[in-house]
């Protein structure tokens, strides 16, 4: 089945406030709340890490509950729409907070925020994952949901660029109460992602059909996660997944202190580096898509992969004052960036139904629930990681770092992620998945008529 413009347009919509309210929390947070709130490095690392301890518990349950919803309720929007609130409050919380915000504070509103995201997000991925059984407009549907994301991404990445504008203009809402100050621009995003999530969640309800499929037992959430933990090409994918997204996250934690600190990037220049990389990616989004159906998605995701390590390897050799240069690294592993958002969740959507015809089950937000999990617990691994190592070390993010501080900083930004990039490949290399083995997958799925919709 091959998508309309108008649902892959909701799809993508939807993908926006995601975007717009989660890039913040690995690019400005930590900045945020240790520049301007006093809170310590390593305490918001512990704290990020200990956030995603709640997702082993909230995670596996909101994707069996959304399995298992009568589909007169709509078993994916329902969550959706539940999730609507939770998102709206905590994203406002996290973004917008009281003056001297302690650690239980952060804790409490980071985790009520990614139990919002978790509600939108497990259920949408499975919706998607649902919605097409072809094994390459699955890619375009993620293709879609990249762009969404990417237009998401560029307007949390202008923001401090749109505020600096409104104050000079006089704007007095959106003056900073320092030079640095990252709270006028966490306040215009916190509120743009509540309107977004406002418009693009009725939408998307109202625009795409919801699948319904008939139940074939009554697996409970340990016999779900059972079945679903011994599927050899999903915990492969899952493993190369979330490497991957530790390594990225880590790059995202310490940004902000490379670009201005090591690179020498100004208040109104690093935004510029950021901006570059999502151009790359919105253009690279449509050629993988299109290349996409002429190779494996495992090999295509390998190969690419080792290009984009080889080219980040170079900031390795990159010397301190240089973010032009840098700026220009970004452009070639902003190109092939999508290649990771776009390919491993259209692969997930085909372990799906690998699944589907072992166990005679839809399972699909029990399998995002989890391919979610690992995202999140990611960010926190990669805060928990990064950020204690470089203070470690011997960099200060507050103070002014010597040439010991600095060198502590450009190592961590690099070999972290650098490491887990490399096991990322490793994971995927030999993926049992093939085009060929989901085509006899779909075939006996179509045979035993388990795909049917019913009444």
């Amino acid at each position: 089945m091959k998508l309309s413009l108008r649902e892959l347009t909701a799809f993508g919509l939807l993908s926006v406030p995601l975007s717009t309210g989660g890039l913040p929390l690995v690019l400005y947070l930590t900045p945020f709340y240790a520049r301007e709130l006093g809170v310590g490095l390593a305490s918001i690392g512990l704290i990020l890490t200990l956030v995603r301890i709640t997702d082993v518990i909230t995670d596996p349950l909101i994707g069996t509950l959304s399995d298992r919803t009568p589909t007169r309720f709509g078993r994916r929007g329902l969550w959706i729409a539940l999730g609507l609130p939770v998102m709206a409050v905590a994203t406002l919380a996290v973004f917008v907070p009281p003056a001297a915000p302690g650690p239980l504070y952060l804790f409490v509103s980071v985790a009520l925020l990614y139990l919002g995201w978790t509600l939108i997000g497990i259920p949408l991925s499975a919706w998607v994952a649902e919605i097409s059984a072809d094994y390459h407009e699955r890619s375009r549907i993620s293709g879609a949901r990249i762009w969404g994301g990417l237009l998401g991404s560029t307007f949390a990445i202008v923001a401090p660029l749109v505020v600096i504008g409104l104050a000079d203009a006089g704007v007095t809402a959106f003056a900073a109460p320092r030079p640095d100050s990252l709270a006028p621009t966490l306040r215009l995003l916190a509120w743009v992602t509540i309107g977004l999530l406002v418009v693009a969640v009725p939408w998307l309800l109202l625009a795409v059909r919801q699948p319904t499929f008939a139940r074939r037992g009554q697996a409970d959430l340990r016999g779900g996660l059972r079945l679903v933990l011994g599927n050899r090409a999903f915990m492969r994918l899952l493993a190369s997944g979330m490497c991957a997204a530790i390594g990225w996250n880590s790059i995202n934690t310490l940004f902000v202190f490379f670009a201005t600190q090591y690179l020498g990037a100004a208040q109104n220049e690093w935004p510029i580096i950021v901006l570059v990389y999502l151009v790359a990616q919105l253009v690279g989004t449509p050629v993988i898509v299109r290349l996409a159906p002429r190779f494996e998605k495992h090999r295509m995701l390998a190969v690419l992969s080792l290009v984009q390590i080889a080219i980040f390897s170079l900031v390795l050799i990159m010397p301190p004052g240089h973010w032009q240069l840098y700026t220009l690294l970004n452009v070639f592993t902003g190109l092939l960036a999508p290649v990771v958002p776009i390919l491993a969740p259209s692969m997930a959507a085909d372990v799906i139904d690998e699944d589907q015809l072992a166990s005679g089950e839809q399972r699909g937000a029990l399998f995002m629930a989890l391919w979610g999990m690992a995202d999140k617990l990611a960010i926190g691994i990669a805060a928990g990681i990064a950020l204690p190592l470089v203070a470690v070390l011997g960099f200060d993010p507050v103070g002014v770092n010597d040439a010991t501080g600095l060198r502590a900083l450009h190592l961590s930004f690099c070999l972290v992620p650098e490491l887990f990039f490399v096991a990322s490949v490793a994971f995927i290399w030999n993926y049992p998945l093939t085009r060929a083995r989901h085509a006899e997958v779909r075939a006996a799925l179509a045979a035993r008529a388990i795909a049917e919709p019913s009444a």
